[in-house]
């Protein structure tokens, strides 16, 4: 804004120079001189206002004003003669960089009105004598209503800045924290399936311990991603060819090829995200584990993928097996709704499983490049990118032109009777609905550009027609000079440059036809053509920031993505790898070294640390050292324990956290029951922890009769939200 002004002030000085002259004798050399000196100032000053902080940039907008209110001191010593008939005051259009700098400068409306209003009496006292009193009158209430558009418009400006930098503010801490959950679930579950897949498979396969070779061989794979602890994430290319990513683990795929009849080699070259590619060889492996396992010996298994025309790729995996149903599959089947169904979501594919007891299954994995779409949270820089809208602009040139033909209208009828005038009015509407779609849409057609270009030219022609020019000063003719120089903004609006040009060279050589060279400056289109200028200054200066804007968002939000992906690194993935080498990796170098042939007593221990594992993906919340140690002590005694965290203790702080798992392991410490359930609540319901513990009736077992197991016992342990001052947990026992 800034810059604008130091532009219009300079153009304002230089058209303001022709009447500082005809009103200024050359007998009284001095005080001239002091006035010019004045007026360099305000042009000069300017330019101080564009540092960014300190005196300097506030003395930049107040130089300009406090030179104005001295040019006003000088003036009535400097004038004596009245202003020629039509003429209007130098001081006039010097006014409005007076006005601006004020309303920049002054943050609170009501003073700015205030200091805008007495330079405006002042004015108006120093040339009541120099020009008819109607004239004055006009004078002081259009540079009223224009102090009062620029102080409004600079309010406005400010607030709208300030809610776009707070909504910029709010944004970016929602896409962060937004992205920092996202890249954390992902990671989660891509940890989840990939120890599901490694380190899980490789330990029952060693306390089944019927395929040694296909144990040592997983024990191996599951040694490599536990011990691969590295402070920061691998650099991943953009896109993978499929195969790269189905050779790393072509070993496993190896295991199935005497069961399975595989033919993926049409999918080896679709080039995908490394995510996506990891996501569906897992998925490909667990759907043929499970296949192996699940369907029967007899069953017939195939894997086949192919390429789709959009670049995707899609991979079928089916048997004709006992087939399952798919409403019976339980949460701690983590085969199949985490390895498949949600890591492959996650990574940004799809999933189906069809099945059905006796009719085999199919899982159909696909993959397209548009599932790859950008999110649809809103991006940092939007709130600034919207700062002036453009249908509010257009609204206020559409309104200029329609004022300005209603006066045509009403001065031809009434005043002037040069109806000439009226048919350029009727052109100038015919114009209007294409300009407000072209300026509300940013673009026009060539036919719709070159039609407005020629209706304006014909316009400028003929609007004069009929009228004296010695009869018309700058405020009667500005309802024609304004009707069009709006449409050669909104033409510029619309994506056009040179047309709009073009028909204000045109209404330029008709003033100047009609009403001589000087009557540019003295009709006041010359700063009509500078306050324009100004307009497409701050035009361009809003496009360099919307595209600066748009620059920084995108910045910040490939570092906020980079940034969260390598904060889920640290404090997921590594977390788990960490604990799952700890827990596993002992084990696992002893299956590699017997070769996979345990004794009973390590098969046990495989099937405990599985268990284990297996916990700390389905019962993240549920779990702290207390509740680990004791849970391992159930499972050796050979109890049934299942860890099941449904999402009811999100969110709670750590220690109340450790207050209620305490309290968790103080109920399960007695218990020696066969079979035992812990599961969190859901988040909407008041209970935090339910503890179920039974005991199936052996008698009943031995006599083939159905019966419901003992229940030894039931406890509920309510949320700490849903909990009033003094209670305590309620427990009820059968």
């Amino acid at each position: 804004m800034v810059a604008m002004l130091a532009v219009v002030t300079a153009s304002l000085v230089v058209l303001s120079l022709p009447a500082f002259a005809a009103g200024h004798p050359t007998g009284m050399a001095p005080l001239p001189v002091v006035s010019l000196c004045l007026a360099g100032a305000m042009v000069t000053a300017l330019p101080l206002a564009l540092l960014r902080r300190g005196r300097p940039a506030r003395a930049g907008l107040w130089v300009p004003v406090a030179a104005f209110v001295g040019l006003l001191v000088l003036e009535p010593f400097a004038l004596h003669d009245p202003l020629p008939t039509g003429s209007t005051p130098w001081l006039v259009g010097l006014s409005l960089t007076a006005f601006s700098c004020t309303a920049v400068a002054e943050a609170s409306p009501a003073r700015a009105a205030v200091i805008c209003a007495g330079l405006n009496a002042a004015l108006a006292c120093v040339f009541a004598e120099q020009s008819p009193a109607s004239h004055s009158v006009v004078r002081v209430i259009a540079l009223a209503l224009l102090a009062a558009g620029l102080i409004a418009g600079v309010r406005i400006v400010r607030v709208r800045a300030d809610r776009a930098d707070a909504a910029e503010h709010d944004a970016q801490r929602l896409f962060e924290n937004h992205q920092r959950q996202v890249a954390t679930e992902a990671e989660r579950v891509h940890t989840d399936g990939l120890l599901h897949d490694t380190v899980l498979a490789a330990l029952l396969a060693a306390a089944g311990n019927q395929a040694p070779e296909q144990a040592t061989s997983m024990s191996r794979s599951a040694l490599e991603l536990v011990s691969d602890l590295g402070d920061h994430p691998d650099p991943q290319p953009a896109t993978v060819r499929f195969g790269q990513v189905l050779s790393c683990r072509q070993p496993e795929l190896d295991l199935f090829h005497e069961r399975v009849e595989v033919d993926l080699e049409d999918a080896r070259t679709v080039r995908l995200p490394p995510n996506v590619a990891e996501a569906l060889v897992s998925a490909t492996l667990q759907a043929l584990s499970n296949s192996v396992e699940h369907a029967g010996p007899s069953a017939r298994r195939t894997a086949a993928a192919t390429r789709l025309d959009d670049g995707g790729l899609s991979i079928t995996i089916a048997d004709d097996g006992a087939g399952f149903d798919i409403a019976e599959i339980t949460e701690e089947r983590l085969g199949v709704r985490v390895s498949i169904l949600e890591h492959t979501r996650l990574a940004g594919a799809s999933a189906t499983i069809d099945s059905s007891p006796g009719r085999g299954t199919t899982v159909s994995l696909e993959w397209h490049p548009t599932d790859q779409a950008a999110p649809s949270n809103r991006r940092p820089g939007e709130a600034l990118l919207n700062l002036i809208p453009r249908r509010h602009l257009s609204r206020v040139l559409g309104t200029v032109i329609v004022v300005a033909v209603l006066i045509a209208n009403v001065e031809a009828f009434l005043v002037t009777h040069a109806y000439a005038s009226v048919l350029a009015s009727i052109l100038g509407l015919t114009l209007l609905p294409a300009l407000l779609r072209g300026a509300r849409r940013g673009t026009v057609s060539n036919r719709v550009a070159w039609g407005t270009t020629v209706i304006s030219c014909l316009l400028c022609c003929i609007a004069t027609i009929g009228l004296d020019p010695a009869t018309f000063d700058a405020l009667s003719i500005s309802r024609y000079t304004c009707g069009v120089l709006a449409g050669a903004v909104m033409g510029w609006m619309a994506g056009r440059r040179g047309l709009p040009m073009v028909a204000v060279a045109v209404l330029l050589a008709q003033i100047t036809l009609w009403a001589g060279p000087a009557a540019i400056i003295r009709l006041g289109l010359a700063g009509e053509i500078v306050i324009v200028i100004a307009g497409l200054l701050m035009h361009h200066t809003l496009r360099r920031v919307t595209a600066a804007a748009q620059v920084a968002a995108d910045q910040h939000r490939e570092l906020t993505i980079r940034q969260a992906e390598l904060d889920a690194f640290h404090l997921e993935r590594q977390r788990r790898l960490r604990h799952a080498s700890q827990a596993a990796a002992p084990m696992l170098h002893h299956i590699v070294l017997v070769r996979g042939r345990l004794d009973a007593h390590h098969r046990s221990e495989c099937r405990v640390l599985e268990q284990a594992l297996r916990d700390e993906i389905r019962g993240r919340h549920l779990l702290n050292d207390a509740v680990r140690s004791v849970v391992s002590a159930h499972r050796r005694r050979g109890s049934l324990v299942q860890i099941l965290d449904d999402g009811g203790l999100d969110g709670l702080a750590p220690d109340t956290l450790d207050a209620l798992l305490d309290d968790v392991v103080e109920h399960l410490e007695p218990v020696r029951s066969s079979r035992i359930v812990i599961r969190s609540g859901h988040p909407e319901s008041g209970t935090a922890v339910t503890i179920v513990a039974s005991t199936p009736d052996e008698t009943a077992a031995a006599l083939g009769i159905d019966a419901d197991d003992e229940v030894d016992l039931w406890v509920t342990i309510p949320h700490p939200a849903s909990v009033t001052a003094g209670s305590t947990s309620r427990a009820s026992a059968a």
